[in-house]
């Protein structure tokens, strides 16, 4: 396939039509808080679509909820076993790593930062780790899927993202291309796939050529729910670490936008780990992961004491790892824990609740507004409020 600059150059002129035109009659309609309203009813795939949305969107929601054809079920199958073994280090990487790659693309951070408030970025992170947590199910494109319904909801929020957008002058689409472009989803949906093979490598953990190419087709499946297009992300680990690697030559970089962004998600970070004397070990892990000069760019503090711990807990998940490949009761332990680990952390950002992923009736640009710090107590997210916000592959939603 071509995994060339000029692709990319096509794709960045490129939004989602479909959905485009289905929303632009929704917003011009003034129907958005009715279609908000209705699709709060609507939470798994074995669900009719509710009744009361309008024939346009229906349809949309229809055909966008199919599975398509070329799905490897096998494939989709056999990446649960691996979700099953390393769900934990999948997720924790995702949700630090992962994020920080996506603000190191200023194009994207830009957006992120026209479109959502930063006041409670706990919003955020629960509905990533929400949408992950609902990828690793078994059959999580299958008829009782949450994971589907929440790809179709978010392809209608970027579509009308790209419509208030284009609606102000704060975006030059003839300089910058299209808002939330086909190429600004596939970077993100690249470091959701293969740059968390790469990072799991960095700390050690051992992935088989099967589980990454598995777990690459299971991301390449997700990607059409989201309205990327399938010929644009690449079959092969291999194609996707050089696709990746060509767009962020020409697309990554520092920017005002991105370290805000990355302060937000450090001090989320510190808030949920006990105590302030460990807020250290975050962003020693987040340059383990990144890399020095990405960590630079987003202004991620830097100290070697901190640094030091993360090679040592490297060193001892290697073992954990080892111990795992030897001893088929420590494997079943030391998964159980792990799925219980992430179920509690899931809880702990959620406060055991959902979020619901709803259609921005109007952009709320933070700069107009007070920053408040991140909560760092239960009590005090309880009040942060009810703020809509969605997973990093969306575009992060207006209110």
């Amino acid at each position: 396939m071509d995994i060339s600059g000029t692709m990319l150059d096509r794709l960045a002129l490129l939004g989602d039509k479909r959905a485009e035109a289905v929303v632009e009659k929704l917003v011009e309609g003034g129907q958005l808080e009715e279609v908000n309203r209705v699709l709060r009813q609507w939470h798994s795939a074995d669900q009719n679509i509710p009744a009361g949305l309008p024939d346009d969107l229906h349809d949309f929601i229809e055909e966008a909820r199919q599975a398509p054809e070329w799905a490897d079920q096998e494939r989709l199958a056999r990446v649960h076993e691996f979700f099953q073994d390393d769900g934990i280090h999948i997720g924790a990487v995702l949700a630090l790593g992962s994020m920080a790659m996506a603000y190191a693309v200023p194009l994207g951070a830009k957006m992120m930062s026209l479109t959502h408030r930063l006041r409670y970025p706990e919003r955020r992170m629960a509905n990533t780790a929400q949408f992950v947590f609902d990828l690793m199910q078994p059959d999580p494109f299958g008829p009782s899927s949450n994971f589907v319904v929440s790809a179709v909801k978010v392809r209608l929020i970027h579509a009308t993202v790209r419509y208030h957008l284009r609606a102000t002058d704060s975006w030059d689409e003839v300089r910058d291309g299209v808002p939330a472009s086909q190429e600004h989803l596939l970077i993100v949906l690249l470091a959701l796939s293969v740059q968390v093979l790469d990072f799991l490598e960095r700390l050690k953990v051992r992935v088989t050529p099967q589980e990454a190419e598995d777990y690459m087709h299971t991301w390449r499946v997700a990607g059409s729910y989201l309205g990327i297009d399938p010929t644009a992300v690449p079959p092969t680990v291999g194609e996707a670490r050089q696709l990746f690697a060509t767009a962020l030559a020409r697309s990554a970089g520092p920017s005002p936008e991105g370290a805000e962004l990355t302060k937000h998600l450090l001090d989320l970070y510190e808030g949920i780990v006990p105590g302030r004397i460990f807020d250290g070990i975050v962003p020693a892990l987040l340059r383990r992961l990144i890399g020095k000069d990405v960590a630079n760019w987003l202004e991620v503090p830097h100290s070697p004491l901190w640094q030091a711990v993360v090679r040592c807990y490297v060193a001892v998940l290697g073992t954990m790892e080892s111990l795992e490949d030897h001893s088929r009761l420590a494997r079943r332990i030391l998964d159980k824990l792990g799925q219980l680990q992430y179920a509690v952390e899931l809880r702990i950002l959620t406060r055991g609740k959902s979020t619901p992923l709803e259609l921005p009736t109007q952009l709320a640009g933070y700069k107009d507004e007070i920053v408040l710090p991140t909560p760092r107590s239960a009590a005090e997210v309880e009040h942060a409020g009810d703020e809509h916000v969605v997973p990093i592959i969306a575009v992060d939603q207006a209110r």
